[in-house]
Parts: C-alpha cells; structure tokens; sequence
C-alpha cells in the first residue's frame, strides 16, 4: 500500500504542476521519472481469506483483482514479498480461468510463432490486472496440436498453420507483397505482437549450426510483420546466444523498427528475479510506438527475491500418476539405480563413477546432468527433456522420479487452468512446455506497455 500512496502523491503533484506549467501528459511525465515505485502492489483483506493486488494505471485509475487463499496465513504479519508469493501460489493452482468482463476495453494481439499460446498468456493476465479484455486476433505456428491447444484456451482465435517465411515473404523496405496482403487482409489494428522465433539454431547445445542456421533470419519477420501491419507494441523473446548469431539479426531487427518509428530497448533477463521458480536467461526486445521502454528499470521494479522449487510444486507431490499430465517418465533399471543412490545418500550431484561413459571417461561440466533438485531453490532451466535425469537436473527434490509435466509447467509459471488436451503424447507435451517464456516475464513486459 506504500506503492500505492506515492504513486497517488506523484499523480496528484503531477496534475498540479501540469494546470500550472502546460506540461504534456502523466504517462510522459512517470516514465521520465526514474524513482516511480512499482504500480503493483499487495495488501491481506477479508478477514485474512483474500490477497488482493492493486495495479495503477497510467491515467491513475487504480485496478483491484483478487484470489481466495485456501488457509489463513499462520504468520501474522507479512511483507510485500510474502503477499506477492501468496497471489502467484494462489494463482498458479487455479483450475478455473479468472473472470473477464466482456465490457472490459479488447486488447487485440498477434502471436507469431505461437506454439500453444504461452506468450499469450501472459498477456492475457496483465490485461485481465488493468481491466483489458485480451482479443487475440491470429496466432500462426507449424504445429498442428499446439494450434488446436492455443485454440482450445482462446476460443475464437484465427489460427494459422504454415512457416511464417512463406506468409510475410518480402523484403525489409519493399512493398508488400501479394501473399503478404492476403496474409494480413481483415486484421485491422493490433495493440501488441508477440513472437518468440524458433531458437534450436541459437542455442549453445547445437553445435552443428549454431549461430549460423538459416531458421534464424526468421526472427526479423516480426520487423517485416510491423512493416506492413504497425502494430502498436511488440515483444520478441528467445534465447540469449542470438546476440551473436553471425547475421546479426537482433542488430538489423532493432534498426529496422527504429526506422519505422518504434522506440526500441532489449535486454537478457532472468526470470527468477520476478517470482518464476526458474533459473531461465532469455532475451528480450520491445519496441513501442507510444512509450519509450526501459527495460533495465521495469525489471528492477517488479523484481521479486527468487522463490523456490517447493512454493512452485510442493502441491503436486501427492498427485503423481493420476493421469498423464501428473505421471513422470519411466526410467530404465540403470537410471533407476542412480535415482536411489541419489536419495540413499543424500547427493544432488551423481559421481562420475556412476555415470555413462561419455561423462565418466573424460572431462566434462555437466554436473547438473543426472542430478536432484534442490527443494529450497530455483529450478534449472526447464527443457523439453526434464522426463529424463540423463537431460539435467530433473529428479524431484523428495520423490524418487523426475518431473512430471505439470510440474514442468508450474516452473514455467503455467497456471493450473491453462488446458493441454490436444497435446497428443509425452514428447509433444514436454514440447510445448519446455519451450515457451515463463509467463511471469511476459506479463511484466505487456503490464508495463499497456497500464
């Protein structure tokens, strides 16, 4: 509530200052300020039974959403940090989508490379924060299934299947194109874009083409989209080894939204640091016809100290092998065996003696591989191969089994609401999953463009 007083106090000085001087607008004058404290804020109500979060808006309107808490919290008194911890926790077990009012103001998006709509998500909720009604008007990707998921979450969603290369196919600075035309026809105007370009050619783990595999040019497809459509916002996320793709493609994406008009910043962040149980670098770019983004001062004010793999699935322990989304992967006799030392002996690291040859007879920095979790920390990055202890550490902290997918979810910040009926099989599952931005990142992002 002290965020919320000062943030009032600002408006109104501001409002003043503004009567007396002529000074151009509110928005302008908050994000020339260096000092404003965070718009989100928490406070213990009804009798103990509710957290309520408290956003401010740009035009000073002040938005409250709630969740119930399914116990009064033992401790009496409870900071800041504890209340946000509560919200989220509260948040993430939810089964049931939280309301939106159809009368809610529609936030229109696109999501371009959009598997099952994670980045969605997280857009979804900070409009549903400042009272938006998320309106996703296309989503385009080259899975089936994750399509057939991102529509069964965004019901009346126009998804897409085909390689994005095929459908926006002209040049940076050429005139549209005849597919491209077709492609973006009955659109009409879009608040935010989003996309998270395939990254395989990127990561440090491919090291057959990485950092020079043709996929990566797809990333300057969002500049192209913004070319021809001129989206108000765009947030593009993916693996921080881009930066030094050989072609550059973040430099010439950047350069390219400068030239049309967009105020541009992009940073590395680390989800952990605003309240995903993950350790997870990706990098990020936003661009903004309306605001000048700041991305180094919009993280340090949501930042949240790191919460811990137990707030994320300490839950979930009991619910083990109830159905496929709740069933871990089935290790062979040998891998079995490792799990059980690990636990016997109380080790998160397996010795090298126990490992397979191709760790046990050279050197080697995988010491995550084959290894525990810890209970009271952040998880390792979340990769689609967390069903197996041989992909890193992805044995469960107090059972004697990896993670199961909705584990894997949790610590990617994927609400307990959010179905996953039409991801046929485990490896799709885990796909989907593995693959996508923690939604507390993307969140923060489009809070911050759209209040």
């Amino acid at each position: 509530m002290e965020a919320l007083v000062e943030m009032t106090a600002i408006a109104l000085q501001h409002s003043l200052f503004r009567s007396q001087q002529g000074v151009a607008s509110l928005p302008q004058f908050l994000e020339e300020t260096q000092d404003v404290p965070c718009p989100e804020s928490f406070r213990l109500v009804d009798r103990r039974q509710v957290v309520e979060r408290t956003i401010i808006r740009r035009d000073c309107r002040v938005v409250t959403s709630r969740v119930s808490l399914a116990a009064s919290p033992r401790k009496r008194a409870l900071s800041e940090e504890d209340l946000a911890a509560l919200f989220d926790r509260e948040y993430l077990r939810s089964r049931v989508w939280p309301k939106v009012s159809e009368g809610w103001p529609a936030v229109r998006l696109v999501d371009l490379f959009s598997s099952c709509g994670i980045m969605s998500l997280g857009v979804w909720e900070a409009c549903r924060a400042i009272e938006r009604r998320l309106q996703p008007v296309l989503a385009l990707d080259t899975n089936a299934a994750a399509l057939k998921v991102y529509e069964q979450n965004f019901a009346g969603t126009r998804a897409t299947m085909g390689g994005v290369e095929s459908l926006l196919d002209g040049r940076l600075g050429d005139r549209t194109t005849d597919v491209e035309r077709r492609f973006v026809r009955g659109l009409g105007n879009i608040d935010i874009l989003v996309g998270g370009p395939p990254c395989q050619g990127h990561s440090n783990l491919n090291n057959h083409t990485r950092r020079a595999d043709p996929k990566n040019a797809l990333y300057e497809r969002m500049a192209r989209f913004a070319e021809i459509v001129r989206p108000t916002n765009l947030i593009i996320e993916n693996v921080s080894a881009v930066l030094h793709d050989r072609g550059q493609v973040v430099s010439r994406t950047a350069e390219n939204l400068v030239r049309l008009g967009y105020s541009v910043d992009q940073i590395v962040a680390d989800v952990s640091t605003l309240g995903a149980a993950q350790r997870r670098r990706r990098h990020i770019l936003v661009a903004s016809l309306t605001n000048a983004p700041n991305l180094r001062q919009t993280l340090a004010r949501y930042e949240r100290p790191a919460r811990s793999v137990k707030w994320a699935i300490g839950d979930l322990r009991k619910t083990f092998g109830k159905e496929p989304f709740d069933t871990a992967g089935s290790p062979n006799k040998i891998n079995q065996a490792r799990i059980d030392f690990l636990f016997k002996r109380n080790k998160f690291e397996l010795p090298d003696s126990m490992r397979p040859d191709c760790h046990r007879l050279k050197e080697h920095s995988y010491k995550s591989a084959y290894g525990r979790m810890h209970w009271d920390e952040p998880s390792q990055t979340i990769t689609s191969g967390f069903s197996s202890m041989g992909q890193g550490r992805y044995v469960h902290a107090k059972e004697r089994r990896t993670l199961t997918p909705h584990e894997a979810a949790r610590l990617q910040f994927i609400p307990d609401f959010f179905q996953f009926d039409y991801a046929i099989g485990r490896t799709a599952l885990a796909e989907m999953i593995a693959n996508a931005v923690p939604t507390k990142l993307t969140y923060v992002l489009a809070l911050e463009l759209l209040r």
